[in-house]
């Protein structure tokens, strides 16, 4: 098995601003494996706020043992083979790579391998990130005309301003859903205030309002909320699949994102637990490629909603696979999970 990496430098259109600071690029990186006849390709998102560091990542890909996959037609025991590694967007890739590499070989899209229906997808939604004023932020919302869902990045630090951003977004996109994400950007007391307010307004869920690690706040939400509040969705407070019962009871949903949980394998484990336990299921993702929403995408006809729209945001994607049309996830026909790249 020949192993390759490649650093991957995206560069956004807009300077992307949520409750953790802005950025106007972001690092990732590719990893390449190859049988000598074929090729796998995954990416991991190298997100700051989550610890993980271009270096953690390539050296990972770096000592990957030479004899990964020798016969990938076994999947799962190539998947077996992979190291640990603290860098669950690390591990994805190369879960990601193995994916593609394996339905290649037997000459099938990744979802037609699991017997998913193409036509099912969750709709998608677009991001709206947080803006330094309202004349930057009306900006923001005219880039989401024509979705038929909207997520608005909130916890800007005051939720009049939090409010207000959710006004103008509703007037503005008045056919569309539009939901909201804090990113653990409130404090339970202040999210008890707000979403109430936030459920006049019929938004369609509120996701992660309170910290990562805040579960006493998730608790008094669900305990002092009145009943007919929109879902709560975990994004931050969701990672692999051991994160996922400590929030039953407490969460209507959990986002799940290949990047936290280490790749398509746990994915899949994940989706099953949370159907298990009742919970309703959100495919999202980083700022990534098309590589890294092509593999998320195949997950959606699974998902009650989706949220992948990170290779709408940058202005040098290299590579097209699934395609985010106003919404509706498009899945590729090719083999494995679709891409191709784009002539340099």
């Amino acid at each position: 098995m020949h192993i390759r990496s490649e650093k991957l430098s995206l560069q956004l259109e807009n300077p992307f601003k949520i409750s953790y600071g802005a950025t106007t690029t972001r690092q990732n990186a590719l990893v390449h494996l190859s049988d000598g006849e074929l090729t796998g390709v995954g990416e991991a998102a190298v997100v700051p706020y989550y610890g993980e560091t271009p270096e953690r990542v390539t050296t990972y890909f770096e000592n990957l043992p030479s004899a990964l996959a020798e016969n990938v037609l076994l999947l799962e025991d190539a998947l077996t083979q992979l190291p640990p590694t603290e860098s669950s967007a690390a591990r994805a890739a190369v879960d990601m790579a193995l994916h593609d590499l394996w339905a290649k070989k037997l000459g099938q899209p990744l979802y037609r391998l699991w017997g998913l229906n193409p036509e099912r997808c969750a709709t998608s939604s677009y991001t709206v990130a947080l803006a330094d004023d309202e004349a930057a932020y009306r900006k923001l919302v005219a880039n989401a005309q024509g979705f038929p869902v909207v997520k608005l990045k909130l916890g800007s630090g005051s939720l009049d301003t939090d409010l207000k951003f959710t006004q103008i977004a509703m007037t503005l996109l008045s056919d569309a859903q539009i939901c909201v994400d804090a990113n653990g950007g409130w404090s339970a007391p202040d999210a008890l205030k707000i979403i109430p307010q936030l459920a006049e307004m019929r938004v369609l869920f509120v996701e992660q309002p309170v910290a990562k690690h805040d579960f006493a706040g998730w608790r008094m939400l669900r305990q002092q909320l009145p009943k007919n509040m929109p879902p709560l969705i975990a994004d931050e407070s969701v990672q692999g699949v051991e994160s996922v019962i400590p929030l039953a009871g407490l969460v209507d949903g959990i986002n799940i994102k290949l990047a936290k949980c280490g790749g398509l394998q746990p994915a899949r484990q994940m989706i099953a637990l949370a159907r298990a336990l009742g919970m309703q299921v959100m495919i999202g993702c980083m700022v990534e490629s098309s590589v890294a929403i092509s593999a998320a995408a195949t997950l959606t006809p699974l998902a009650d909603y989706a949220d992948l729209d990170g290779n709408l945001l940058i202005t040098n994607d290299p590579y097209r696979g699934a395609r985010n049309v106003h919404g509706k996830m498009m899945l590729p026909i090719l083999p494995g999970l679709g891409v191709e790249r784009l002539v340099e």
